[in-house]
């Protein structure tokens, strides 16, 4: 089975993180840099764009973390623990 077959499947076609379901990638967990699906998170644009660049975060959109950090996938673990973190300042994210 194909690597993007596997993280389709995975993810049910929807963002790890935040639950979009338009244009999807996947996206490697540093300091990970293979294709394994087990290192990797599937991510929609707004999802990729914050991770990609922190000081541009938006709250609002992070809100999803309290459904996604309880996965049982851990890279998706990885990135709601790290986005969470960027978040501390935010009652909500502690």
């Amino acid at each position: 089975m194909s690597l993007s077959t596997i993280l389709e499947e995975r993810s049910e076609n929807k963002c790890e993180l935040c639950s979009a379901n338009n244009e999807l990638t996947a996206y490697t967990v540093p300091p990970k840099n293979d294709d394994n699906a087990d290192h990797q998170v599937v991510v929609c644009p707004t999802c990729l764009s914050q991770i990609e660049n922190p000081d541009q975060l938006d709250p609002n959109h992070w809100r999803c973390l309290n459904e996604s950090m309880w996965s049982q996938v851990p890279a998706v673990q990885v990135m709601a623990y790290r986005q969470l973190n960027h978040l501390s300042k935010h009652d909500w994210a502690q």
